[in-house]
């Protein structure tokens, strides 16, 4: 998660549940609850968040705040929901076949799964990195301007701003500044995962996701 340099908390939580399955098809339930009002700080809010591969569920009454300006961790054994309980978050799992959520996740206090959300802006706004490294079969510029370019950005020198800051910030703009036009698979593996930070800060997301084999890097946004 983004955060100032002169506002920074760091909180934990342990996610238990059950190791979760391939789904079938892919719906949304809603349950009707009264809803506390957010907290005024509360950046993310789950509220009573259970979720669904199919007839299998995966997680179970989630209640969460993340407040604005903090490090949040997830911390739990494999298997026991932390990735999918980060994909809940900027709907990743609307992907998966069968998904379904029942309950509650507020985005500065809107529900990300109201009908009327626009999802692409959604995960504009929040990011997330994959354990996995996936660089795209293009050149290294061409993978950190993917998202910029997806979002409107057309300009070649702001676009070439945001590629160097980017690559800045995670920490890889030294090792590739010369050689931004050759393939990003050329790259060594954890080159290849500091790309896909990059990738993910070029859309100057508020909120950044990093499954574990991370490490959080501070980003400061012009």
């Amino acid at each position: 998660m983004n955060v100032p340099s002169t506002s920074l908390s760091s909180t934990s939580h342990t996610v238990t549940s059950r190791p979760v399955v391939p789904g079938f098809s892919q719906t949304r339930t809603t349950r009707d609850q009264s809803q506390s009002a957010p907290s005024v700080d509360a950046k993310i809010q789950v509220r009573n968040l259970d979720f669904y591969y199919g007839e299998r569920q995966a997680l179970f009454h989630v209640i969460l705040t993340v407040r604005s300006h903090s490090v949040t961790s997830f911390i739990g054994p494999s298997g026991c929901g932390k990735s999918t309980l980060l994909r809940c978050l900027n709907r990743m799992n609307d992907l998966v076949e069968g998904a379904r959520a029942v309950g509650r996740v507020e985005l500065d206090g809107v529900d990300i799964y109201d009908l009327d959300i626009d999802v692409t802006n959604l995960r504009k706004r929040v990011g997330m990195v994959f354990q996995k490294s996936n660089p795209f079969p293009k050149s290294i510029y061409d993978n950190v301007a993917y998202g910029p370019r997806l979002h409107g950005t057309k300009d070649k020198r702001r676009l070439d701003e945001l590629v160097q800051q980017s690559l800045e910030g995670a920490g890889l703009w030294e090792e590739v500044k010369d050689r931004l036009t050759q393939s990003a698979l050329g790259l060594s593996g954890g080159q290849q995962q500091r790309l896909c930070i990059a990738r993910a800060l070029a859309v100057q997301p508020e909120v950044y996701f990093y499954p574990e084999g991370y490490v959080y890097r501070r980003h400061r946004h012009p």
